[in-house]
């Protein structure tokens, strides 16, 4: 569990119990429903006849929320993340509650009931869990004691004052130096404190102290951890290589099993986006050739997983002459796109074809974005850490291009990396199906990021 988050048993009592009744409640919906007036008590009577149903039933809905985090609002990042979580519950549930009835013969619960129990208790979930969200059901803020000096405190406290809903807010700010002005009033405050953040500390006993603490029942934190739980993103300026080893969550990304369950998502989702999306890939190369000439696909050589090189296909969009001084950033009005081009572009029709290198595993529907050899080579002498980026399959869509607009410069190629370095520390399926529904937000909602 983050340090971020207290234990609050009250959340989880109350969804709990929200989720008890709304599978209860569901069953009596739907029995209603289902059975005419006549019918009804005779067919409750056989459904409490067998308790060891509805507790499989309530068990499986606790489980299987526990699992999906639906009992901890304060991990929630929005509505996007929050559905998610429903829609993995709501797949599963079904499965977990057909398996038992057919499991166990006594059980009679037929098929038409059960779907109209599980659709009438995961839409009450549903609706219990985004009223939480909205109406700011969480208790109230931890209060923390920030120690140190140096940028990273800086924009850990810029961050908070645009942030009023932060699960946490500073409640006083101690320089390294102050630690030893007044130690036992400085310790007092800091064991008062609910979370402990750390930027900086003046010398060994200090960091002795505060070490304590930790062993004590208050969270102690750095403070580019903080940082990065708040936005979503590592800041790459404040920390150096060591971080990377101390937080132990970089340890095994390269090795994680979830590459084996991301590749066959992958294989799964980029032949049905082929299937839905091919006439309109067809119709828009039509349009290129007609426009712009030939070729209709662009080729060009990126670099993979482990800076391996392969060949990128696109939808032509800019004039063939468009590189003939060098490799060039694309720009927001960049005269060298094509007239029906910018149509493409705007709406990402111009990467489908990507869907090819999913396919031959050069990429995963989501990672970072590939990029080129030389420009890899001139960001890296730019921007520390770049490389890292590169222990996963570069990806159609990332956590950074879901959160930060289309790259003009070499800022926005930091605080891409940035969100693609927090993508890294938390690899996995949770992370790899938000991207996923935050890119069909995006594309309806916001196109042209």
């Amino acid at each position: 569990m983050s340090p971020f988050q207290a234990n609050r048993w009250l959340p989880v009592w109350v969804l709990a119990l929200m989720d008890a009744f709304s599978i209860v409640g569901g069953g009596l919906a739907a029995a209603w429903i289902r059975f005419l007036p006549e019918y009804l008590g005779q067919e409750l009577a056989v459904l409490v006849s067998h308790p060891g149903f509805i507790a499989y039933a309530v068990g499986a809905q606790w489980a299987l929320a526990t699992t999906f985090d639906l009992y901890r609002p304060q991990v929630w990042r929005g509505r996007d993340e929050l559905l998610v979580r429903m829609a993995a519950q709501a797949m599963t549930l079904p499965v977990t509650l057909t398996l038992g009835v057919y499991l166990v013969p006594g059980w009679q619960f037929g098929r038409g009931l059960l779907l109209l129990t599980l659709t009438t208790a995961l839409t009450f979930q549903a609706i219990g869990r985004l009223g939480w969200l909205a109406w700011g059901a969480n208790p109230p803020e931890r209060q923390a004691v920030l120690v140190g000096d140096g940028p990273i405190v800086t924009s850990l406290l810029t961050e908070l004052r645009h942030r009023p809903w932060a699960p946490f807010k500073i409640s006083r700010h101690i320089p390294a130096s102050g630690l030893e002005e007044d130690p036992e009033e400085v310790q007092a405050s800091l064991s008062r404190a609910d979370l402990l953040i750390v930027a900086t500390l003046s010398d060994g006993n200090a960091t002795e102290r505060v070490t304590a603490l930790n062993f004590r029942g208050t969270p102690v934190i750095d403070a580019a951890g903080a940082f990065a739980e708040l936005t979503g993103r590592v800041p790459v300026q404040q920390v150096d290589s060591r971080w990377f080893i101390a937080t132990g969550d970089f340890s095994n990304v390269a090795t994680t099993p979830f590459h084996h369950l991301q590749r066959a998502m992958d294989i799964v989702g980029a032949m049905l986006l082929l299937v839905i999306s091919s006439p309109i890939i067809l119709l828009s190369a039509l349009v290129v050739g007609l426009t712009g000439g030939l070729p209709v696909i662009y080729r060009q050589t990126r670099l993979g997983r482990f800076r391996t090189p392969f060949t990128l296909f696109k939808l032509r969009t800019m004039d063939t002459t468009a590189e003939q001084n060098g490799p060039e950033f694309a720009e927001r009005e960049d005269q060298r796109i094509l007239p029906f081009a910018a149509f493409l572009r705007r709406w990402r029709i111009d990467e489908l074809p990507q869907l090819l290198n999913v396919l031959k595993g050069d990429m995963s529907l989501v990672g970072p974005r590939p990029e080129r050899p030389e420009i890899t080579e001139e960001l890296e002498g730019e921007i520390p850490f770049f490389g890292y980026r590169f222990s996963v399959r570069p990806g159609l869509t990332g956590w950074a291009q879901v959160n930060h607009p289309y790259c003009a410069d070499l800022d926005d190629h930091r605080i891409k990396l940035e969100y693609d370095l927090y993508s890294l520390r938390q690899h996995g399926p949770m992370l790899y199906l938000l991207v996923l529904v935050r890119t069909a937000g995006a594309l309806v909602f916001s196109p042209g990021r």
